[in-house]
């Protein structure tokens, strides 16, 4: 009877101990960069593949990313992700090589509306919370006033905004991650940095997940590290950084409009820029007088300290704004502002030369067409007498018009023009997740139409360089978009380089904690800006990631095209050569990136061969 009870205590034991174990799967996100978010009750995306093994390859220096997710039936507590060493036969890496985040869910702006979808990437889970509540602004709206011909009331509207995004203490990020607590499903992000002098070959390690109330799960890491060094992009990598320094000659309203920022924000911000490869962000700032008319750069050269200490190299061209008295207006210039625009830009081209650069251009009026561009000649003009010249978004016709004075035309992606003014307004902000095929998107083939081709070469053949913008901005939830515009869409549609909107956004503070704004707003993940900006440094996006994975592709493809030209030189590999130049030719803009990359790896290994 003794021993009965026994049995039965003990079966009673394992059915608690069974029932208290939660239930959970796990899947491999492959691609990691997709374009198919993760949303609350719907089915899980493709990408989402019943595996245990995430295999990336990644050049010395390089940063590439994998990711996986845990879903669960029942609530798992604490829940932590250890990667074990990377290891290969060549030897072990550092500890620090793999960087575990979470892809935290927050409130996003999709389409008309917001949805809540993995976007930010933290270390703390713990540091952002949705919650449903009406944002502010929005129980604030007396009407809607939608794009011409779309039709969407007032209550429709507020439907879209049932939920905000606390902050739940100072908005600073720990430098590793902290345990989480999964009520249904977490996106777990993996960051792969291999050290500059690291051995080529293939490395292995485990990435365990450890819950509070279930069985520990692992998964494999496998990663291969080629025996080629990545050379620079081909591209020029920037991107719109409205922000200046705080300083006390910016007025009230300049602090708020352009985000003014600590001298510690600033720097954090332009380390993050380069570990993403964009290296030459443009600056709201430019070149100060004093009270007798004096040029000064002492603002500027502030900056470009804290930009070289980042890493951020010289030999580059600035992009400024205006200053100094200089005027840059539609109509005519008198006698005496031609002269002091032509003065202060030779004066800042002379600065920026003596300081390491090649030059310095100043910002026109921003996208600006037709009649209103055609006024801005006289300006314009003046600003290339002094041996600098102009840099300025616009949306396609300024060739015609002002194609020979427009050094650098930042030009603004077609598809972006109309989801923005338009095709947004009329497409649930779920469908447009869910089918992108029903949205005009950002497909780097609307570069390659005739009329886009022509202003591309044509402004090739006036001998300046053209960037791309709004392809699409920061903040649309397009990551694999991001990364095939930055990297094979560039090379393919004939572009120098990119410099889209933005960094962060115009009017947009740093996010403090206790803040009524931000308590009565929440954060959101904006439609603009690629990372959230915090007291001590930015917050990552799936977007941003994008961003770096063009750069790196960029990368790739100019280290197979010096393999080439290597081969070439030395009469080496003729029929390799050649074949590889059919294929490089054959590519289109839609190829699969991954496949893409892993090809050009392969053949530049082989024409590097003896």
């Amino acid at each position: 009877m003794f021993n009965l009870r026994n049995l039965l205590f003990a079966l009673a034991c394992v059915l608690i101990s069974s029932h208290a174990s939660a239930d959970y799967r796990t899947y491999v996100i492959r691609p990691a960069i997709n374009d198919n978010p993760i949303l609350e009750g719907e089915a899980l995306p493709v990408e989402c593949r019943d595996e245990t093994v995430m295999s990336i390859m990644c050049a010395r220096g390089e940063y590439e990313p994998a990711s996986f997710l845990v879903e669960t039936d029942e609530p798992l507590k604490q829940v932590m992700v250890q990667p074990g060493p990377l290891k290969s036969v060549a030897g072990e890496l550092p500890a620090d090589t793999v960087d575990v985040r979470i892809a935290q869910r927050i409130t996003c702006a999709v389409a008309y509306a917001q949805k809540v979808m993995p976007w930010v990437l933290l270390h703390d889970p713990g540091l952002l919370t949705v919650v449903n509540r009406t944002p502010q602004w929005v129980l604030d709206l007396k009407e809607v006033r939608p794009a011409p011909g779309a039709v969407l009331s007032l209550e429709k509207y507020r439907e879209g905004f049932s939920t905000i995004t606390e902050v739940n203490r100072e908005f600073v990020d720990p430098a590793k991650l902290q345990p989480a607590d999964i009520a249904d499903f977490c996106q777990f992000w993996i960051t792969v940095h291999i050290p500059e002098n690291a051995a080529a070959g293939t490395y292995h390690s485990t990435v365990t997940i450890t819950p509070d109330n279930a069985p520990a799960t692992t998964l494999k890491l496998t990663v291969t590290v080629p025996s080629f060094d990545l050379l620079p992009p081909p591209f020029e990598y920037s991107v719109y950084y409205p922000t200046m320094l705080d300083h006390e000659d910016l007025s009230a309203g300049q602090r708020e409009k352009y985000n003014a920022v600590t001298d510690e924000q600033y720097l954090a911000e332009c380390r993050n820029m380069v570990a993403h490869g964009c290296t030459n962000p443009c600056i709201y700032e430019g070149p100060k007088q004093d009270e007798a008319g004096n040029i000064q750069f002492t603002q500027l050269s502030r900056i470009l300290d804290m930009r070289e200490q980042a890493g951020m190299p010289k030999g580059v061209m600035l992009y400024l704004f205006d200053g100094a008295g200089m005027v840059i207006k539609e109509g005519k210039l008198t006698d005496q502002q031609e002269q002091r625009n032509i003065e202060v830009a030779q004066a800042t081209v002379a600065w920026a030369r003596a300081r390491g650069y090649t030059g310095a251009l100043f910002m026109g009026a921003d996208e600006y067409s037709g009649d209103r561009l055609r006024a801005m000649r006289e300006s314009y003009a003046s600003i290339r007498a002094g041996g600098s010249g102009i840099w300025v978004a616009n949306q396609g016709d300024y060739l015609d018009i002002v194609g020979d004075l427009l050094d650098r035309p930042i030009l603004a992606h077609p598809g972006a023009l109309i989801v923005d003014h338009h095709q947004q307004w009329q497409v649930h902000p779920r469908e447009t997740l869910l089918h992108r095929q029903q949205m005009v998107t950002w497909d780097p083939e609307m570069f390659l139409t005739p009329n886009m081709q022509r202003v591309i070469k044509g402004t090739h053949e006036y001998g300046h360089k053209i960037f791309s913008y709004f392809d699409p901005q920061g903040g649309a939830k397009v990551p694999q978009l991001h990364r095939r515009h930055r990297g094979l869409g560039l090379w393919k549609t004939g572009l120098d380089g990119t410099m889209t909107w933005a960094y962060v956004h115009i009017w947009t503070p740093t996010i403090r904690y206790g803040d009524q704004h931000l308590k009565d707003h929440g954060v959101v993940g904006g439609s603009s800006a690629f990372v959230l900006r915090g007291p001590k440094g930015p917050v990552d996006t799936l977007g941003w990631e994008g961003y770096r994975e063009g750069f790196d592709d960029a990368r790739y493809l100019a280290t197979l095209l010096d393999a080439i030209a290597k081969a070439k030189a030395a009469g080496k590999h003729p029929r390799l050569v050649a074949r590889t130049e059919r294929w490089l030719g054959d590519v289109t803009v839609n190829v699969d990136l991954d496949e893409w990359r892993l090809e050009m790896a392969h053949r530049t290994e082989a024409l590097l061969k003896p």
